[in-house]
């Protein structure tokens, strides 16, 4: 398996204001002990849930940030095997909140079990956990961004889940990490500022993904890009 966020800025909610820099992180090896080497057979999904100008409370106060068009936004980026219904009966789709990972796969855990449980194949259902991401060209000026964000709301953000702030590479790195470890079968990223890291997400992450197997992008991202007026960068041939 390999090594759980290394070099990455990815942090519980506590634990993200007491860290000067990303190297100071380290997750107990412990933690995934008990996770097989071999690949995980399902894809890796990846949602986004747009709202306003941002999941910071201050992100409409900031110069650039632009607020969605319409009403707030969950969308899967990835295409797969099967669709993504939110609203499915029975639940297809289980999204979770975690204080660290390892309380994302005890969660997960729980969930597979209960729906075994009820005579049903665990695969059959995604578990997604939310994360909160800052993404920006480099670590430190995420970190700058997350400060004047904190600083123009007068008190630090409190965080709802998992957080990220760093590069949008680092990011598929993490969420690489994340299906390897069984912690999750995807995520909900919840950009803290818009549309900027969504754009870094999809001209990013995504493509991080994608050149290493582990995702495809569905046409849901142009779907997304359009609430803010955005169309995706044509691609090389």
């Amino acid at each position: 398996m390999p090594h759980l966020l290394g070099q990455l800025y990815a942090l519980t909610p506590r634990a993200l204001h007491q860290l000067s820099s990303p190297e100071e992180f380290v997750m107990p090896h412990s933690v995934f002990a008990s996770v097989p080497s071999i690949a995980p057979r399902r894809p890796l999904r990846v949602a986004v849930e747009l709202t306003g100008a941002g999941h910071h409370p201050a992100a409409a106060r900031i110069a650039g940030n632009v607020p969605l068009t319409g009403p707030d936004y969950w969308v899967d980026l990835t295409a797969g095997p099967d669709i993504l219904d939110l609203a499915a009966r029975p639940a297809v789709v289980q999204r979770i909140q975690a204080a660290d990972l390892r309380d994302a796969q005890q969660a997960r855990e729980r969930i597979r079990a209960e729906v075994a449980a009820e005579g049903r194949d665990p695969n059959s259902v995604t578990v997604l956990v939310d994360i909160e991401v800052l993404i920006a060209p480099d670590s430190r000026s995420a970190r700058t961004e997350l400060a004047l964000l904190d600083e123009t709301l007068g008190v630090p953000h409190q965080w709802s889940s998992l957080t990220y702030v760093g590069t949008a590479e680092g990011l598929g790195s993490l969420l690489a990490d994340i299906r390897a470890a069984d912690v999750a079968d995807g995520v909900t990223l919840l950009p803290l500022a818009l549309p900027k890291v969504l754009e870094r997400i999809v001209d990013g992450t995504m493509p991080w993904l994608e050149r290493r197997g582990l995702a495809i992008a569905s046409d849901a991202v142009d779907e997304a890009l359009s609430r803010f007026g955005r169309i995706r960068p044509a691609r090389a041939s």
